[in-house]
């Protein structure tokens, strides 16, 4: 199996913020404001987005960081369907899971501990739906169609974006080392990538034999 380089303490990062997946999950049936802590996680990555594009989807995302350092022990790896990049399947997952969310906050009644049980509950269900893809496909098939990453490619198009150089010999290696399976060199022509398909955790950057990618 190929050894992928990755930014220097990236992974040290993920493996703090993994555990606050199992923690919000299961310390959330018997502590609903634990989902709270979801809340401002999402908050904190619209701010991001606006500076940095998608970076909190490759850098601090909790539920990205699970995937990706637990349960791509145990996944199968097998390369993800293009389905998952299609636009209206990305948009279908963000209307059916936005739409569920604002039910159920609407259903809370303003009241504080029902609104934190909400989010305890759709990170419930994203988690579940993310495993359930994870285990058979890359483990971080999911990302690929997140409504909150289908969401920041909205809000910031054009920031902080991977490019990529003429120096590219378009040779795949940054496609098998990107978790979500995007290929930067398809997009030489273009000269760079487009937000909604990089997390800009940069795995591609370092391994590119002729450093032609850059964010």
């Amino acid at each position: 199996m190929r050894v992928i380089k990755e930014k220097k303490n990236r992974r040290i990062i993920q493996y703090f913020l993994a555990p606050l997946v199992p923690l919000v999950i299961i310390g959330g049936v018997y502590q609903p404001y634990l989902g709270y802590l979801a809340l401002a996680m999402m908050v904190t990555m619209m701010v991001m987005t606006f500076f940095w594009g998608r970076l909190y989807c490759g850098w601090l995302c909790a539920m990205g960081a699970f995937h990706e350092r637990v349960l791509s022990k145990i996944s199968l790896h097998r390369e993800m369907p293009k389905l998952f990049k299609k636009t209206w399947f990305r948009w279908l997952f963000f209307v059916l899971l936005m739409g569920l969310m604002v039910s159920r906050l609407i259903a809370s009644g303003g009241d504080p501990a029902k609104i934190g049980a909400v989010f305890v509950m759709m990170w419930t269900v994203a988690t579940t739906i993310a495993v359930a893809f994870g285990l058979y496909f890359k483990p971080r098939s999911w990302c690929n169609f997140c409504p909150m990453a289908s969401m920041q490619g909205v809000m910031a198009p054009k920031t902080h974006l991977l490019k990529v150089a003429d120096d590219c010999k378009q040779c795949g290696l940054c496609q098998k080392v990107c978790p979500i399976q995007t290929y930067p060199g398809a997009y030489k022509e273009q000269g760079y990538v487009p937000s909604l398909e990089c997390m800009r955790c940069e795995n591609c950057v370092v391994n590119c034999p002729k450093k032609a990618l850059s964010l």
